[in-house]
């Protein structure tokens, strides 16, 4: 019989349990802190996360005890047995108000599947009656049961556990008298709740619980600095309890580590919504290097992300400069440990309403890209493992930053991209600055190629620069010589630094002749198979044309898909055009040449970029004559406009967007010369990097390489016997740059 309209529902089988606990929840230690932040918000001033041996997999348990204000019986057979419950939704704070709280998809529950294979929950409220959910996971796996069909173990009794003299009040009691000065306040016996985890699913070792300790520690933050004004942190303390033998001095209260409050550098600020920042870039010192007051939103189109305030630290991790840190108390006996230390902190963390969010701040997790940009320019930019960072934000303000639904980073929206792209605008502000002093004489350097070899040794022809066979006599013959250990440990450090600048330089030009040869080999076959493309265009001519005698539409398809092959050979042959000037090959031999002329084939280049981003090019001045390769021209133009177009890029929506290139004859004393100028109307350059601009390697662009003034100087010195340089002010109101030509200008 048919129907019409008729309803059908999905119903779950009671397998998805196992799903979404062993699989939603990617690892333990996140599982472990799904059910600390259940511990924040109840309302939990102290966590214990206690380890019962033995710790392998089937076997031993872990135990989640808090102080929150728990969960009557009415609470846990309602709210808590609802899977995906809009219940943080409808209340997103607290119920003392103070916190706002970090779940609310309702599946965080779920971590206790994936820790281990039975789980126990024991909680009460004030004045309420004790409540226990006993859960075996593996019973939602057998059969095919529906989800509705399993039950659960759920008991009632007058309070043992939460109640004053019982087993929650001694075990705390028992955490905290061993200390003097107890970090937390602990608010009473009557309420809480314990999740004790049994059967665990993996094994747990040190390297586990050192792992879970260092996530921990920095799932709050450590104090900020008072110009951030961000809200005290809620009275939360975590321990975490091991038991008797090698893992015992794992014991103890979670807390940042002491090297994370001596950074080498430091960037502190705010970053409204709309992007404007008031930012301040320390170098060790208490007053600031720099104060910058700029707006750091780049890309008008995309939404903004919201208000941020942002902590960072940064160190070098050359021996030199972390050496101080060994008079710190942070159990580190030698410069490597220091170094493993900085390393272990790193990454950059993002904090919502004070609270961690999952997995920012991981040293692995390198979701702002800093390696990835760090390849193009080892000089200038930072490494993941070298900074930690911290980004405050929050819920009501924030809300285009959402959680992805396995609790594990955020969903890529627009507003993501925007607070990716304003954190590394601020971070390359930083970047700039440290440059600026490790350039200083007195700054030590740190060699890309010896990032990862800590002795300052490296491979190859450098693995022999060192005094490890003379430290190793002196020490047999004169262990107790302290001023000859000291002499020697000065000599190698002097030799590790020279090995580290002479790395510097071979690294450079290195990069530099690697590059011409890719170019090379790019611009050989690239040229090649475009000369293959034109050929077969030019038959495709000829046959459209025999073609449009039988049929004019199939002639008019192929005229068309002519037309477009052209148009898009026409551009691979200006990208190899713009490549060109990083090619290893011998220049052609110079001819006289129109400067207009010249100057105008370079603009062609870039014709896409100009278009694309509304900007209006004029060539102005007189058309000089001179002895050129086209090649210099074109690159010198070709990286002046286009470092124009880029900042013009920048500017606000609807601004009118100028280039003006100027040629013209001049006089210099005697000697006759010909200037190149390119000005724009773009944001100028900022008065304290305007002496590093034409430096290799240097770029104040976020993914800039910082080769382009460089090169085009370089062509205008070495060909020319000219210079380019920064002048101001220029025709227009933007950045100007001009090039002197003194050799073949006749």
């Amino acid at each position: 019989m048919d129907s019409e309209n008729a309803k059908a529902y999905l119903r779950p089988r009671a397998r998805l349990m196992s799903t979404l606990g062993e699989e939603l929840i990617s690892n333990e230690r996140v599982a472990l802190t799904e059910l600390v932040k259940n511990a924040y918000d109840a309302d939990a001033s102290l966590v214990l996360i206690r380890f019962n041996p033995p710790l392998e997999e089937g076997e031993g348990s872990i135990e989640v005890w808090d102080n929150g204000h728990g969960m009557s019986p009415a609470t846990v057979s309602g709210t808590w047995m609802e899977i995906a419950t809009p219940h943080r939704h409808r209340h997103p704070r607290s119920e003392s108000g103070g916190r706002r709280v970090l779940g609310a998809k309702g599946i965080g529950r779920f971590a206790s599947a994936r820790l281990a294979h039975t789980a126990a929950i024991t909680t009460r409220r004030v004045d309420e009656e004790e409540v226990t959910l006993r859960i075996d996971w593996g019973d939602f796996t057998e059969g095919d049961a529906y989800l509705d069909e399993v039950p659960v173990s759920l008991s009632t009794t007058s309070p043992t556990v939460f109640v004053d003299g019982g087993v929650a009040s001694q075990i705390f009691f028992e955490v905290l008298r061993e200390f003097e000065t107890t970090p937390t306040t602990l608010d009473g016996a009557g309420h809480g709740t314990v999740v004790r985890l049994e059967k665990l699913r993996t094994a747990w070792g040190t390297d586990e619980i050192e792992t879970l300790k260092r996530s921990l520690s920095r799932l709050l933050p450590p104090p900020p600095p008072a110009e951030l004004s961000v809200p005290d942190q809620p009275e939360f303390s975590i321990y975490i309890d091991t038991p008797e033998g090698p893992l015992r001095r794992h014991s103890g209260f979670v807390a940042a580590s002491e090297t994370l409050a001596h950074p080498r550098y430091r960037l502190v600020g705010t970053v409204d919504a709309g992007g404007n920042a008031h930012l301040a870039i320390y170098a060790g010192g208490e007053e600031p290097v720099e104060v910058v007051e700029d707006n750091l939103r780049k890309d008008s189109k995309r939404p903004s992300c919201g208000p941020l305030k942002l902590d960072f630290r940064v160190w070098d991790l050359e021996s030199s400069a972390i050496k101080p840190l060994l008079a710190l108390d942070t159990g580190a006996k030698n410069t490597n440990d220091v170094r493993e230390l900085i390393r272990n902190n790193s990454g950059v963390a993002l904090y919502r309403d004070g609270f961690r969010v999952q997995p920012f701040g991981e040293p692995g997790f390198d979701w702002l890209g800093f390696d990835q940009r760090r390849i193009n320019n080892p000089t200038l930019r930072l490494s993941n493992r070298q900074v930690a960072g911290f980004v405050y934000i929050s819920a009501d303000d924030n809300p285009g930053l959402l959680d992805r639904s396995h609790r594990e980073g955020l969903i890529d929206t627009p507003e993501y991209d925007e607070l990716k792209a304003v954190i590394l605008q601020a971070i390359a502000r930083l970047e700039t600055q440290r440059y600026r002093l490790r350039r200083e004489p007195t700054a030590p350097m740190e060699s890309p190629l010896l990032t990862d070899q800590p002795d300052g040794r490296g491979h190859g022809l450098f693995q022999n620069f060192n005094l490890d066979p003379l430290r190793q006599v002196a020490a047999e013959r004169h262990p107790d010589d302290v001023i000859l250990s000291r002499a020697i440990e000065e000599a190698t450090e002097t030799i590790n630094e020279g090995v580290r600048k002479v790395q510097e330089i071979i690294a450079q030009f290195s990069r530099l002749a690697t590059l011409g040869t890719l170019v090379d080999v790019v611009l050989h076959d690239g040229r090649t198979a475009l000369s293959r493309i034109g050929v077969g265009l030019r038959r495709l001519g000829k046959i459209t044309t025999k073609v449009e005698v039988h049929d004019a539409e199939l002639s008019t398809a192929l005229g068309k898909l002519q037309t477009d092959f052209t148009t898009q050979e026409r551009a691979l042959d200006r990208l190899f055009a713009r490549i060109e000037p990083l090619s290893g090959r011998k220049r052609g031999r110079p001819r006289r040449l129109s400067l207009h002329q010249s100057i105008a084939e370079a603009v062609d280049v870039l014709e896409s970029e100009i278009t694309k981003h509304g900007v209006e090019v004029k060539i102005g001045g007189e058309d000089v004559i001179v002895t050129a390769e086209p090649g210099d021209i074109r690159t010198l133009v070709v990286n002046l406009v286009s470092n124009a177009v880029y900042w013009l890029s920048t500017m606000p929506k609807g601004t009118p967007r100028e280039i003006l290139i100027e040629t013209e004859r001049n006089h210099e004393g005697e000697l006759d010369v010909v200037d190149i100028t390119v000005s724009d109307n773009g944001p100028g350059v900022r008065e304290e990097i305007q002496d590093l601009i034409f430096e290799t390697y240097f770029s104040d662009k976020p993914d800039g390489v910082g080769l382009g003034l460089s090169i085009a100087g370089s062509v205008v010195k070495d060909f020319y016997d000219g210079d380019l340089g920064l002048v101001s002010p220029g025709t227009l109101l933007g950045a100007s740059f001009r090039a002197r030509l003194r050799r073949r200008v006749g």
